[in-house]
């Protein structure tokens, strides 16, 4: 990814500055995608001893003993990412095919050896490529950076989706303890027995918070870079479509960008959604979280039956949760929808305020 597309795309920028085509051309097609790939998986890589920690308790909680109604709504939410994961995958290497094939079609036009055939991805090698086989190799490794960014693309997120589902999944099983804390099925529970079952409650609720802040300090940075950059390829892209020229094969590049920039958003709303499901949910414009939801719980267990000195043990759980927690873009913005329309609304503001200064220009 780093050495035939995110360098040498970077280093064409250079020699075709000021054409504003060709710029949006390099940086929305593959530079800032595949650029992002690269940095989702460095941040992978780097934070791989604690992500492993993580993935290590994801298990543990798969395999210790559970209810059928606590292993049900595990099994729901992880078909929820097991459905998100194939169709973003699908999705992506549906795109990148279209623009490979496109692109071959117009390349095998050319002559071999021909100087102005173009590359599958247009950049800049410091040597000579218009020669065979050297211009057929770096053909094929573009095409293999192309499909390694895509699949660490939605490899990174599907994983943090599965994470943040996890967890939202384990909050709604301590918020059902957490309702059944006073009663079980042979009644009131003993006051031994309500300090067990409660001090478990809490050493259970404070793991889950610091899974939590974990996939939040874990990638918080990178989802900031990703907005920023899904900001910009948005407008480019969108520019690329209202400035695509009328030549043979306009209607399908138009199709391509228009499927293209519609996929990006559909990934960029689906990733802010399941992110905000980590702890949080939006309702209406106001945005209630899921952490937040344990003092409600608490709250409608019967604690009424017990004394008040074991009662008020509650209320210390009950403050904790009104701590909420939530996924953050460098601990700038929280994830949700309002972001994602924010995100759009910048794009096209950018998008129009390209549009004007090129037709100024023209």
């Amino acid at each position: 990814m780093l050495g035939f597309m995110c360098i040498p795309q970077s280093t064409n920028l250079v020699f075709i500055w000021g054409d504003v085509d060709m710029m949006t051309e390099n940086l929305a097609t593959a530079n800032i995608p595949v650029a992002n790939s690269f940095m989702k998986a460095f941040t992978i890589w780097r934070r791989r001893k604690v992500l492993k920690l993580l993935v290590n308790f994801f298990y543990q909680d798969w395999y210790m003993p559970k209810t059928s109604e606590e292993r049900t709504i595990m099994l729901k939410n992880a078909k929820i990412v097991r459905k998100i994961s194939i169709w973003c995958t699908i999705l992506t290497q549906i795109m990148v095919t279209i623009y490979i094939v496109l692109r071959i079609s117009t390349i095998i036009r050319f002559s071999p050896n021909d100087p102005a055939c173009p590359m599958l991805y247009t950049a800049y090698f410091p040597f000579d490529i218009t020669r065979s086989p050297i211009f057929e190799l770096i053909c094929i490794c573009q095409i293999l950076s192309a499909y390694s960014a895509t699949v660490t693309y939605t490899g990174t997120d599907s994983f943090i989706s599965m994470l943040v589902l996890h967890v939202c999944g384990q909050f709604e099983n301590l918020r059902e303890r957490l309702k059944n804390l006073v009663n079980d099925s042979n009644g009131i529970k003993t006051s031994q027995e309500f300090k067990s079952e409660l001090r478990q409650i809490v050493m259970r609720h404070e793991h889950l918070n610091w899974f939590a802040k974990t996939i939040e300090e874990s990638f918080n940075m990178m989802m900031l870079i990703q907005m920023l950059s899904c900001t910009v390829q948005l407008c480019f892209q969108g520019f690329q479509v209202f400035t695509v020229s009328g030549s043979k094969i306009a209607f399908y590049q138009i199709l391509f960008m228009f499927a293209k920039t519609i996929e990006d958003s559909f990934n960029m709303m689906l990733l802010i959604q399941i992110l905000s499901c980590t702890v949080q949910l939006c309702f209406q414009g106001f945005q209630v979280f899921r952490s937040t939801e344990i003092g409600l719980s608490a709250y409608e267990s019967n604690w009424f039956n017990m004394p008040g000195k074991e009662a008020r043990n509650l209320l210390l759980i009950m403050h904790r949760s009104t701590i909420p927690l939530y996924l953050t873009a460098g601990k700038f913005s929280t994830f949700s929808l309002q972001m994602f329309s924010k995100i759009v609304r910048s794009s096209l503001g950018y998008l129009s305020v390209l549009l004007t200064v090129t037709e100024r220009k023209e």
